[in-house]
């Protein structure tokens, strides 16, 4: 049986991940998927976990029949090796937040690079599919590890108030990567 040696770096980026855009299949493979605008983004973070993925990534076309218009996406899987951690994030087949979760600075800038975004001086962190307890649980995560405020919108996303934008960016600038520079802001000065 092969076993796998996953650094720090790399479980931060899968646990940043797995808070974002990434999903376990039931065999245990995580897949990591882009849009077309941020293939950069899914190739650096394919470098990074390399040791554990497989050498390709392919392209993906969708067709969204609402907008009647073509999409693509860049994706790739690692190997088979993340069952226990399927088990840890996975309950009845939806994605949880594990009560032991580890939120770094890098995992932390992942999941704002895959689900967060920056408009009209607001920072949001997308968090559809978890549930109104997990959310609170990230809220508080935020706040007790970082002094981070926020408040829940659309009762579906965690939005950083004004007055932790600054401590926000300035703990996930340094791994923000050059393509998704767009996502954070100058300091914001409150009042």
């Amino acid at each position: 049986m092969r076993k796998l040696a996953v650094t720090n770096r790399q479980k931060e980026i899968l646990i940043g991940s797995l808070l974002g855009d990434a999903y376990i299949t039931v065999r245990g493979q995580i897949q990591f998927e882009q849009s077309d605008h941020q293939k950069e983004y899914l190739f650096w973070k394919h470098q990074e976990l390399s040791s554990m993925s497989y050498k390709n990534i392919s392209k993906a076309k969708r067709f969204d029949k609402r907008y009647q218009k073509e999409y693509f996406s860049y994706r790739f899987w690692t190997r088979q090796y993340f069952l226990s951690w399927r088990e840890r994030f996975y309950f009845k087949n939806r994605k949880i937040v594990p009560k032991d979760i580890q939120l770094t600075p890098l995992s932390l800038a992942i999941w704002y690079m895959d689900d967060g975004c920056l408009s009209d001086n607001k920072c949001i962190l997308a968090t559809d599919g978890f549930s109104k307890k997990e959310i609170n649980f990230l809220q508080m995560l935020l706040l007790k590890k970082y002094k981070i405020r926020s408040s829940v919108k659309n009762e579906s996303k965690i939005m950083i108030l004004k007055e932790s934008l600054n401590k926000f960016f300035s703990i996930v600038s340094p791994y923000i990567i050059q393509s998704m520079r767009h996502k954070i802001s100058d300091p914001v000065t409150t009042s």
